[in-house]
């Protein structure tokens, strides 16, 4: 049993890891929404203990999301189809510190989703072809970078020395709020040394929370709200118009 202690003591000395040591922040750990919002840019910064390709990616919270096509039936357009796709990120930022495919294989950014063109969503439907999985997907990747909340930005992650870098990432003024992940990835000729992730988070204060609590926790008061703010407002406008 000494033997062998001995002898694991001595490799451990003569063979350092081969790991890096890979740690990230963010400027700041809560993104806060209140009214007249219109997007935020956050910094991100990192140390990392060797100098290497650098990939962030930033998720938001998940939640399962259907995709229609529609069809022009004798002048109407209709919904012919749909697929339901699972757990999809309702944002997705990838920056990296020169083009993903040019850090990674083509097998690890499939597996840790790494670059738009490598997500892929589960769907419930076994019964769905893979052609019509794939033009579906492509319309929901397609409908998020329209609304800004997919994109993807090379050249984005600086390294300032040769151990620390930063990136810059932006938040669009319709981000949802919800739980974040913010994972980093330190690459050196192709081989991941290090990966790191940071938990993150978007929330509404002031009135604005308070409205979307008051709609997520009280629907049917809040419906009953709505509708007599509308009446109100029509008919003071009414009444404004018959004065004129």
């Amino acid at each position: 049993m000494k033997i062998i202690l001995s002898l694991f003591i001595f490799l451990l000395f003569i063979s350092p890891p081969s790991w890096a040591i890979l740690d990230i922040d963010v400027s700041e750990p809560t993104l806060e929404i209140s009214t007249g919002f219109d997007g935020d840019t956050l910094t991100l910064f990192g140390t990392a203990d060797r100098k290497g390709d650098i990939v962030i990616l930033v998720k938001g919270p998940t939640k399962d999301t259907v995709i229609r096509r529609k069809v022009d039936l004798m002048g109407l357009w209709v919904h012919a189809r749909s697929v339901k796709f699972n757990n999809v990120p309702q944002y997705y930022n990838v920056a990296s510190s020169r083009s993903v495919l040019n850090i990674a294989d083509e097998v690890t950014r499939q597996n840790y989703n790494m670059g738009i063109n490598s997500l892929t969503f589960a769907v419930d439907d076994s019964d769905i072809s893979p052609e019509r999985k794939s033009r579906f997907q492509e319309a929901l990747i397609q409908n998020m970078q329209l609304k800004g909340l997919f994109s993807l930005t090379p050249d984005a992650v600086v390294f300032i020395n040769d151990q620390l870098f930063k990136t810059r990432i932006y938040m669009p003024s319709n981000v949802p709020v919800g739980d974040y992940t913010i994972e980093a990835f330190l690459f050196k000729d192709g081989e991941m040394l290090a990966q790191q992730s940071h938990p993150f988070k978007v929330e509404q204060v002031g009135l604005t929370a308070s409205v979307h609590d008051f709609a997520i926790y009280q629907p049917f008061l809040y419906g009953i709200l709505v509708i007599l703010i509308a009446i109100f407002s029509s008919l003071l406008a009414i009444l404004l118009l018959r004065r004129e």
